[in-house]
């Protein structure tokens, strides 16, 4: 950003005086060859600039540079990563299966880009994602690592244990011998996990599950519900029937998890009148109901 300075202050000054305009003030200080500088270019180069002159940022405007900043509102970094591809047991007729990427993920979406970009690896996807949301604007103290790629449950117990061990050492930017050594270095890490999510089935919930699930420091579980209609988990091959799902979230509630529910519509035998009906099931019945 050097060979730019003069252009970068003259956008910095006229953002300090004109808030809420960035995309139209970047437009009006065109680089020599026509392109526009983007958000975090602005951003990295101011950050350049307090440094050169030994100031510290602005708060109020980094914030205004900062690219989505609605996306840590709650004071909290969601990081995404992607477990690599494994065999599911479910034969669900409506998830996708593509070669090379987790069951029900498709290789265009931008979570699972950036997984493949990486190979899979957790240590890479995690730190690779903090630094890009700290050049972004986006303090990142606290994470919330969000474990996607299909059934957790249906890893095996190794493979979990050093995914989550790997995360937890990008974040602490050391390495570890075992999980407890990473979640205890994480105590007082510059990147402090304070949520972890992974995803699973009803039917994998049992209460070993759920001992083994607070031990790898889970805080919440995305649960694939799907539907509250056997026949329409039938109809979809789903595996489980809804007192699975019933006793899953019992379950969890007691061991104090937070619960995210996947519910699906048009699924294979509803109709727009059942799915309204089931939908509102969801919210209507206090055992069922989701965080």
């Amino acid at each position: 950003m050097e060979q730019h300075r003069d252009l970068l202050v003259a956008v910095l000054e006229k953002v300090q005086a004109t808030p809420g305009q960035l995309t139209r003030i970047l437009r009006q200080h065109p680089l020599p060859d026509g392109n526009i500088l983007s958000k975090s270019q602005v951003l990295k180069g101011y950050a350049q600039l307090c440094e050169q002159e030994g100031q510290s940022p602005d708060p109020e405007l980094v914030y205004r540079l900062r690219v989505k900043p609605t996306r840590t509102i709650s004071g909290v970094a969601p990081v995404t990563v992607l477990t690599e591809p494994f065999p599911c047991p479910g034969e669900c007729i409506f998830c996708p299966e593509v070669e090379r990427m987790p069951k029900s993920y498709l290789p265009d979406e931008p979570g699972a880009m950036r997984a493949a970009a990486h190979e899979f690896d957790p240590h890479a996807q995690t730190a690779s994602r903090v630094a890009t949301m700290a050049e972004l604007g986006h303090s990142v103290d606290k994470v919330e690592l969000l474990i996607l790629g299909g059934t957790w449950s249906c890893y095996p117990e190794e493979y979990q244990e050093w995914f989550v061990r790997r995360c937890l050492d990008a974040l602490n930017e050391t390495e570890s011998g075992s999980l407890e050594e990473a979640q205890r270095l994480n105590e007082s890490s510059a990147h402090r996990n304070v949520g972890l999510v992974v995803e699973t089935r009803p039917d994998r919930i049992t209460p070993e599950e759920v001992h083994r699930l607070r031990w790898l420091g889970v805080t919440k579980v995305q649960l694939g519900v799907q539907s509250l209609d056997d026949t329409i988990l039938a109809h979809n091959r789903r595996g489980h029937a809804v007192a699975d799902t019933h006793r899953a979230l019992r379950l969890l509630r007691l061991a104090g998890f937070k619960i995210a529910v996947h519910w699906m519509p048009n699924l294979l035998g509803a109709t727009p009148e059942s799915d309204l009906e089931d939908f509102c099931r969801l919210w209507d019945d206090p055992p069922l109901r989701p965080d």
